[in-house]
């Protein structure tokens, strides 16, 4: 095993032996990302499906990846390709499917070159989105909930659901509102909400990347 897949897994234990919800896990995820960012070994590719894909693995490794990872049949940056390509390859054929473009054959990602992701304007954006998450200095957040259950805001599932990375059910069972509520609530009102900050304040390459 190579020093960085060794650095990469001593953070994924370090994530791994706190609770989901803490600081401490959610600091050694963004130690994390920060790693693999820099590695020079994430594949890349310059348009603005590439960038949402990218942000949506990130957010899926926060929720997922002491459920899913398993050591044992790979090294973290292979599966983290691996997701990154999956999801890269879902939105260009819904964007084909949307466009009335017919999607024939594979989208090779895993051909493209490999290449330095600047990771200070991406993690930068993590670290504030999580932080307004966390704060929600303006309310709309939290002042959004299901009715009669203030506990269930936007604020408290995204909490659990994108800083935690909990399941629905586990969520439905702590904030006392069937799973079927929470979820329907999550995305008629709760998405949205998340999806305007990041569409205002996501910039992963620079602003030179979309002159």
């Amino acid at each position: 095993m190579d020093e960085l897949n060794q650095e990469l897994l001593t953070q994924i234990d370090v994530a791994c032996s706190h609770p989901p919800n803490s600081p401490e896990h959610r600091k050694a995820l963004n130690t994390l990302f920060r790693i693999v960012l820099k590695s020079g070994r994430v594949r890349r590719d310059i348009s603005e499906l590439y960038e949402e894909a990218l942000s949506e693995t990130m957010m899926f490794v926060s929720q997922q990846l002491c459920q899913k990872y398993d050591p044992s049949r790979g090294n973290f940056l292979a599966w983290f390709n691996t997701c990154l390509y999956n999801k890269y390859k879902d939105k260009i054929r819904a964007e084909r499917r949307s466009s009335g473009q017919i999607y024939r054959g594979e989208f090779d990602l895993l051909a493209v070159a490999a290449a330095k992701i600047d990771a200070g304007l991406l993690l930068g954006t993590w670290d504030s989105f999580t932080e307004w998450i966390e704060e929600d200095q303006d309310g709309v957040l939290s002042h959004c909930h299901i009715a009669g259950h203030p506990q269930a805001s936007c604020q408290s599932l995204a909490r659990l659901r994108v800083l935690a990375g909990r399941e629905w059910q586990e969520i439905a069972e702590e904030v006392g509102v069937s799973r079927s509520t929470i979820t329907a609530h999550w995305c008629r009102k709760c998405q949205p909400l998340l999806q305007a900050w990041l569409d205002q304040n996501q910039r992963l390459f620079g602003e030179n990347f979309h002159e």
